[in-house]
C-alpha cells in the first residue's frame, strides 16, 4: 500500500499492527475491522508478501485469488498474472478492491463465498480454455470447506499456492502413521500433490493468530478414479475407517452400516488386499484406500448391483 509521503509510509506498519486504520492511495486513512466470524487475519509483512507471490509463480496465468483482503497480495499477483478474480466475502473490503483497482486492467473483484464458488462459471471466458492457478490466505474457520469445494473442480485448476493455520496443514500433507494423518490428508493427497513451501510465523500477520501458517503448495494429479462409482465408494470407505480410527480396518468397516452387510465378502477382499484388513485407517495411504475402493466397486458391480449409492 503507498501513503502520501514519507512520514505516512514510515508510520504505515505501525498504525496497521495497531489494528485501527489502514492508508489508502493518496493518504486517506480507512478503518479496517478484521471480523472474527469470518476468520480474518491479514498477511501485512511486505517482505513475506513478495515472498508468497515469487512463490505462487502465476506469470502469463489466470488467477482465483481467495480471500483477497485488502488486495496487498493481490497487487503483487497481478503484476506478474495474466488476470486475477479477487474473490473477497466481506462486503466492506469488497468495496476496498473495487476501489484500489477500479484503474487496474487484470483485476476483477468478486464478492463471493468461496465455499460455493464455482470456478467453471466464473473464469469460463476469461480462462480460453485453460486451468487456472489457485492462490490465497484462507479464512481460517472456512479452510476445510473451501480445501474441498476445490477438490471437486481441480478440472479447472492446474495448481495451488494457498496459506493454511499450521494444525490444518500439517494435517494436509501428513504422511501415514503419524497422528496428524487422517480422513483430510486421505482426502486431498488422492488427488493431490501436497508439499510445503515455507512456514509464514504469527507474527507477520494482523491480528496476530495463536499459531503459524504454513504455505502450501497442491497439484492437482492426473485423474485418479476411474468412474464416479469408484470415487463414491473411495469416500465412503475413508469415512467408515476413520470413524474409529482405534479399530483395525476389518473392524471398523464391519461396524459400518454401508459395508457390513457384505459379510464373509469384505473378510475375502480384505484377505485379498495384501493384509490391509489387519491395519488401522491411519496406516493406509491414499492409494491403498483408492486401490481397495475399486476392488469393492468390481465386487459390487459382480454381484448385479453398480458400485455406487446402495451397492451394499
Amino acid at each position: 500500500m503507498s501513503g502520501a509521503g514519507t512520514s505516512r509510509r514510515t508510520r504505515l506498519p505501525f498504525l496497521v499492527l495497531l489494528g485501527k486504520i489502514i492508508i489508502g492511495d493518496g493518504g486517506v486513512l480507512r478503518r479496517l475491522v478484521p471480523k472474527k466470524s469470518l476468520g480474518q487475519v491479514f498477511l501485512v509483512d511486505p517482505n513475506l508478501l513478495s515472498k508468497v507471490a515469487s512463490l505462487a509463480n502465476v506469470k502469463d496465468q489466470v488467477v482465483v485469488e481467495i480471500g483477497a483482503g485488502d488486495g496487498r497480495l493481490t497487487e503483487l499477483v497481478a503484476r506478474e498474472a495474466k488476470l486475477v478474480f479477487a474473490v473477497e466475502l466481506d462486503e466492506a473490503l469488497f468495496a476496498e478492491l473495487k476501489r484500489r483497482f477500479s484503474e487496474t486492467d487484470n483485476v476483477i473483484p468478486i464478492c463471493r463465498d468461496a465455499r460455493r464458488l464455482r470456478l467453471a462459471e466464473m473464469v469460463r471466458d476469461a480462462a480460453g480454455g485453460k486451468k487456472v492457478a489457485v492462490v490465497g490466505n484462507l479464512p481460517y474457520c472456512s479452510l476445510v470447506p473451501i480445501v474441498r469445494r476445490l477438490m471437486r473442480q481441480l478440472e479447472m485448476i492446474c495448481k495451488m499456492c494457498i496459506m493454511a493455520q499450521k494444525e490444518l496443514a500439517d494435517r494436509l500433507v501428513a504422511r501415514p502413521g503419524t497422528s496428524e494423518y487422517g480422513r483430510l490428508s486421505v482426502f486431498v493427497q488422492v488427488r493431490c500433490k501436497a508439499k510445503r513451501l515455507m512456514t509464514v510465523p504469527r507474527t507477520a500477520f494482523w491480528p496476530r493468530p495463536e499459531v503459524d501458517s504454513v504455505l502450501l503448495q497442491l497439484v492437482p494429479r492426473r485423474q485418479r478414479f476411474d468412474s464416479p462409482d469408484q470415487e463414491e465408494m473411495f469416500e465412503k470407505l475413508v469415512a467408515a475407517a476413520f470413524a474409529h480410527r482405534r479399530k483395525t480396518l476389518r473392524n471398523s468397516l464391519a461396524c459400518s452400516p454401508y459395508f457390513s452387510g457384505l459379510g464373509k465378502a469384505l473378510e475375502i477382499l480384505l484377505d485379498s488386499s495384501g493384509g490391509l484388513g489387519s491395519s488401522r485407517a491411519q496406516e493406509l495411504s491414499a492409494d491403498e484406500f483408492l486401490t481397495l475402493a475399486g476392488e469393492l466397486v468390481g465386487y459390487a458391480k459382480a454381484r448385479g448391483c453398480g458400485g455406487g449409492r446402495g451397492a451394499f
